[in-house]
């Protein structure tokens, strides 16, 4: 958990740009990576997961310049 509430699981995948937000509570599994690009928001209690455990998908997720998400969104591969 980092000092700000938040979990990453397989930080050496996390690609992370400027300005960026993380609520509180907030997981990313960066198993497969996941990159958050500049000015991102994202909502406290939020899942985002670079992998299925339903479908067995795979991949990395990117969070667009500016993207938003709100509370308890779950976001799995390139959603957005």
């Amino acid at each position: 958990m980092t000092k700000y509430n938040y979990v990453v699981q397989y930080p050496e995948n996390l690609k992370a740009g400027k300005n960026f937000d993380i609520g509180t509570f907030t997981y990313i599994n960066c198993k497969f990576g996941v990159e958050i690009e500049d000015d991102v928001q994202i909502g406290s209690h939020c899942s985002i997961y670079s992998h299925s455990t339903i479908d067995n998908k795979k991949g990395p997720v990117i969070l667009k310049k500016t993207a938003k998400s709100g509370l308890t969104a779950q976001l799995c591969l390139t959603l957005l």
